[in-house]
């Protein structure tokens, strides 16, 4: 399996063109780009120099990888189709990326000797530019048996990466974890723009202003944890700042109030932790978090 270099990708959306791009560059020998767009495929194609092709049992023909990179609700489907052509696919390796789906997704090529994996890129991918630039240096999430983690572990590295493997069946937490981490802290921060757009900045403005916080709060949290980096009222216990924040929100947007409640509920499990303040101070923005809405105060943070 080390020696196997041909790969070619079925589904040339920003996923599967980046890395097809990034495995081009490592060495790798993208033969083929399948996809039923003609747009997409020939895009992909031309950026690696592979043949483009609407047909992914051709794409699966003359290749040691299949690199399924479609929409998570393709990925059986697309991979039944080729297992089930005729195609001698004995010892080809199928791989899926998604951190949703479940590596028996692809039992049909497992039943036919395909070797299967899943290698889940654990990064931010919403443009194909900064795909190909961010997805070396990532962590890889690969679900597998435990004689592939070898050609896994290789794989990985070959693309700059780093492997964590994760069991069949921890998938789905897994991938809640890194929604959470990404897409619903991209959520929080659009409520924040939301507020200072509310104030009459530009989106522009808002984003100077905020990112160097984000970007902060981001590298703290990388260097010394998410206990030790939560800063403000919450921290500090203050619930005259608190009721006041809540306060504001519900008067200019009643839903972001109820996400400030939300997560600064969830956040006393992190002063908890951090042990500064006495249980009465919890106890007291907890009940502040908690109360309905017409309880909050009007006061203004000083």
């Amino acid at each position: 399996m080390d020696k196997r270099r041909r790969i070619s990708v079925i589904g040339a959306g920003k996923v599967g063109t980046a890395l097809a791009v990034v495995l081009s560059s490592r060495g790798y020998e993208v033969t083929k780009v399948c996809d039923t767009s003609e747009e997409r495929r020939e895009r992909a194609a031309k950026l690696v120099g592979a043949e483009a092709t609407d047909d992914c049992i051709e794409a699966a023909r003359d290749t040691d990888i299949v690199l399924l990179t479609t929409t998570d609700g393709a990925i059986e489907g697309v991979c039944r189709r080729v297992a089930e052509s005729g195609l001698d696919i004995a010892g080809k390796i199928f791989l899926h990326v998604s951190g949703a789906v479940p590596l028996s997704a692809l039992d049909s090529a497992a039943g036919r000797e395909a070797v299967v994996l899943c290698v889940h890129p654990l990064q931010t991918l919403a443009d194909l530019e900064g795909a190909i630039r961010s997805l070396p240096g990532s962590t890889f999430a690969v679900t597998c048996s435990a004689d592939v983690e070898p050609w896994a572990r290789g794989f990985v590295e070959d693309m700059g990466g780093r492997m964590l493997l994760v069991k069949e069946g921890d998938k789905t937490l897994y991938h809640a974890a890194a929604v959470v981490a990404c897409n619903l802290l991209t959520i929080v921060e659009y409520a924040a723009f939301e507020a200072c757009l509310g104030l009459g900045f530009s989106e522009q403005e808002a984003r100077e202003a905020f990112m160097p916080l984000v970007g902060a709060t981001v590298e703290n949290i990388a260097r010394i944890g998410a206990v030790e980096s939560l800063t403000g009222p919450l921290a500090r216990g203050d619930t005259g700042t608190l009721e006041a924040n809540i306060a504001a929100l519900e008067r200019f947007e009643p839903e972001i109030a109820e996400l400030y409640r939300t997560v600064s509920l969830y956040g006393l499990r992190l002063v908890a932790e951090r042990g500064e303040l006495d249980e009465d101070t919890i106890e007291n923005m907890r009940s502040l978090l908690l109360s309905p809405a017409s309880q909050a105060g009007t006061g203004e943070p000083g």
